[in-house]
């Protein structure tokens, strides 16, 4: 039941303490695994009475760390969690982006992809053109060689 629960929490918490003993890196485990969990969180909220929030999580937390924390939600609960983290966090991302800056990258990047294409074309129509002159060549010397044949045979 609630004991129970409550029990294999504070375990778990309590193994990860023991796992990361020495290092600084225990609080850091734990906030992954229970924080950044979304049933987790939930289960954790019930258990304290406390009203659940998949958002309220990510309230405190400054816009510039949620990259990171999404990086290790998808990294360490899968894609599932990382979408509703996503979902969670959507508005707080777009106020990262710089979108006269993303605009001008993407600019700089089609037209850098654009120059190259041109010039791949460049290269690909002065084959075709070598190829189709060296074909109208061969024709041209079979019929000129047919007709002079036929000229012979008279």
């Amino acid at each position: 039941s609630r004991s129970i629960e409550m029990e294999d929490h504070i375990s778990s918490a309590l193994n990860i303490n023991v796992e990361k003993s020495g290092n600084s890196h225990a609080g850091r485990a734990k906030v992954i695994e229970t924080q950044l969990n979304s049933i987790t969180r939930m289960e954790l909220s019930s258990l304290q009475g406390v009203e659940y929030s998949h958002s309220s999580v990510y309230a405190e937390i400054e816009s510039v760390l949620i990259p990171d924390l999404l990086a290790l939600t998808g990294g360490k609960h899968g894609q599932n969690e990382l979408y509703h983290m996503l979902v969670a966090t959507a508005p707080d991302l777009t106020s990262l982006t710089n979108r006269t800056s993303m605009l001008k990258g993407t600019i700089a990047r089609n037209m850098s992809l654009i120059t190259a294409l041109t010039a791949e074309n460049y290269n690909l129509n002065r084959r075709l053109e070598s190829i189709e002159s060296g074909e109208n060549y061969q024709s041209n010397r079979k019929i000129s060689m047919n007709t002079c044949g036929k000229k012979r045979g008279r």
